[in-house]
Order: structure tokens, then sequence, then C-alpha cells
């Protein structure tokens, strides 16, 4: 059967790893997925094998790998299979080479660092190590080095959240606008928030007098001086956030009511939120466009924005309280 990849004039190579083995060398080049050993690995471990059975105490340490290309699972079988297969000749030429193996080990892929496409005949392969007279210590056991993770920043994240939304009001103060109210509560601090959406041109009048018993009515809830909070709707977010993400969100209102100051809503409100703190694909920190954290409907009798339909969009601004 053809090859996968083309061979290398040199199948047999000095070893990587250091020992003080009386024989010794590294068998590369097996075939891009294969265990099969080539003439010169059966060459070389004929010739290793008539010196070590004249002794009767040869040891012998057996190390496979792969290389990068193929998934993880497949080239840490692979590099067993190939470990195994030199076992498997060796023993033919030598019956007691089974009960001598000091170290059977199957490194995979991961004895090195090169792209996933890498196919180095280098590392498919397969070290022999054939002790005569005293043995060494084993090779201690590779131990992979924990990564000492950086936390994200802005402190403490959450998942849960509860969300009230009570409407919104028309203002024709100067020019023609509105907002919508929320109230965000985190729930694992029980802390509560209140904030003004502006709708429409008002983003910079909340100093308006027609909003000044809002903004207070709002205040009162927040501080729990006077007044009952509104229902609240339990939410998961997509992502853990920070108070500061919440905040962040744009918020999308879509709504059908009617009543001027008071009336019927049905309302579906999404938060999407800016920009979340998350970890890349090596670990590190990296902000990300967090979109959509959650979405839900509410309905009842609320502020409504006018009579119809209708659709805003816009970043929430907190009530100090």
């Amino acid at each position: 059967m053809a090859r996968k990849s083309p061979p290398v004039k040199a199948q047999v190579v000095a070893p990587l790893l250091h020992s003080n083995a009386f024989l010794k060398g590294r068998l590369i080049d097996f075939d891009t997925g294969s265990a099969a050993l080539e003439a010169q690995h059966m060459a070389w471990l004929r010739m290793q094998m008539a010196t070590a059975k004249t002794n009767s105490m040869y040891r012998i340490r057996l190390v496979g790998y792969a290389s990068k290309k193929g998934s993880s699972d497949s080239n840490m079988s692979l590099s067993y299979n190939r470990a195994n297969a030199v076992l498997k000749y060796m023993v033919s030429l030598h019956g007691p080479a089974n009960d001598r193996v000091e170290t059977f080990r199957s490194n995979g892929e991961e004895a090195y660092v090169a792209p996933e496409s890498d196919d180095d005949a280098l590392w498919r392969a397969v070290e022999v190590h054939i002790f005569i007279g005293d043995i060494p210590p084993p090779p201690p056991k590779w131990i992979p080095v924990p990564r000492k993770e950086v936390p994200l920043p802005g402190g403490e994240r959450f998942t849960d959240w509860e969300i009230a939304s009570p409407g919104g009001a028309i203002v024709t103060y100067v020019v023609g606008g509105g907002f919508n109210v929320f109230f965000i509560r985190n729930v694992k601090l029980k802390e509560l928030r209140g904030y003004i959406q502006p709708v429409g041109g008002v983003g910079g009048s909340l100093s308006i007098p027609n909003l000044k018993p809002i903004l207070s009515a709002i205040q009162q809830i927040v501080t729990g001086v006077s007044g009952s909070p509104p229902d609240f709707t339990a939410v998961k977010t997509s992502l853990p956030v920070t108070w500061d993400e919440m905040e962040d969100c744009l918020v999308r209102v879509s709504q059908a009511g009617a009543g001027a100051i008071r009336g019927y809503a049905l309302a579906v409100i999404t938060f999407t939120a800016a920009g979340v703190w998350q970890r890349s694909a090596q670990g590190n920190p990296v902000k990300l466009p967090g979109g959509v954290l959650f979405q839900f409907q509410t309905q009842g009798a609320n502020w409504a924005l006018g009579v119809g339909a209708s659709m805003a969009l816009g970043p929430l601004v907190r009530i100090p309280g």
C-alpha cells in the first residue's frame, strides 16, 4: 500500500529523551495515521535485540508519539499503537522482552508545539531505550502545570437578575418624546436600581418639570422610603455580567398600547450587551460584543407611550438613589 506521506531518508535517528541506556534510538517517519513499522525500524531493532538478549538483565523503555495532524484523541491512540507495534516486534525477536518493559508510555501529540496541521516526521515516532545492567529509576510522570487564571476585569459577575418595567410616558414639553422606566434587581446582592430610558429626543431633558414627579417616585421605590416596587420578572443572562456591563446594555422595547399617561400595554423587552469581558481560546481576558443577554414580555395596566405600536432602542440612565 502506498504511503500517505513521502518517506524520509533516515528513519532511525538519535533520541530526544535523555537516559543512560546502553542501546537507544528514535524510530521516526511512521506513515501518517499508521502504526506499521518501516524496514529501517525492523533492521535497527533486530541489531539491538541481538545484543540485548545476550544479557539477562536488560530493561526496555518505550515512548510513542504522533504529529499534530488529526484529533488529539486519535493521536493519543495512534502513539500507543506505534509503541505497541515496536514492543510486539521486539517480543517476536526475543520472547522474554515482554517482561522486560520498564516504561511504556504514549504521549500523543502533546510533546511539542506546532500548528494543528503539522505532520513532522520527527514526531511520528517511537523512542526505544534498552538498559543493560543497573536499572535507572523510571522517569517522572508528566504533570501539566496548572495555568494561573487571570480574573476578568470589573469584579463579581452574575447571571440571575430580576427586571421590572412599569412602562413609560409621553412628554410634550419643548420637544416631543418620552421615556421608559426600568427597575433592575441583582438576585444575589439583593440590590435594586432604577433607570429611565429616554426616547425620541429627550435624552438631555431629564430636568423637564413634567418628569420630576416620576423621578421622585422612582427614587422613593429604589431607596425604599415609600411606595411599593412593581412586579419583577426573573431573567438569566446568556453570559455572566457585572453591574456595569448590565447598565451599559442597549434596551429595545417593542410595544403596543393605549393611554396618554396611564393605559394598557404589551411589550417585548430585549437587553443587548454593548460589550462583555470573556475569555479567549487561550484563556486570556478579552472584551467582546455580548449580544442579546435576555428577552422577556410584560403586559398590564402601565404607563403607555401614546396610542398604537412603538419601538424604542436606547441606553439606560440610572436614577440616583
